[in-house]
């Protein structure tokens, strides 16, 4: 248990070093994930509609 304590205490001790974003950096940085995710998710889906029409002009003959 003196271990389980001790262990906690050092991870607070860390936790106060860390320089947390303040609201106008994690406003940028969420922007920045969700275009992210959204440009990456349209790459993919064009990408899948190309495969889907290959794979139709092959196998539809």
């Amino acid at each position: 248990m003196r271990k389980l304590i001790a262990f906690l205490k050092d991870v607070r001790r860390e936790l106060k070093k860390v320089q947390w974003p303040n609201k106008r950096e994690l406003t940028t940085y969420t922007a920045v994930v969700i275009l992210s995710v959204v440009v990456v998710g349209a790459i993919i889906w064009v990408v899948d509609l190309g495969y889907q029409q290959l794979l139709t002009l092959i196998f539809n003959d």
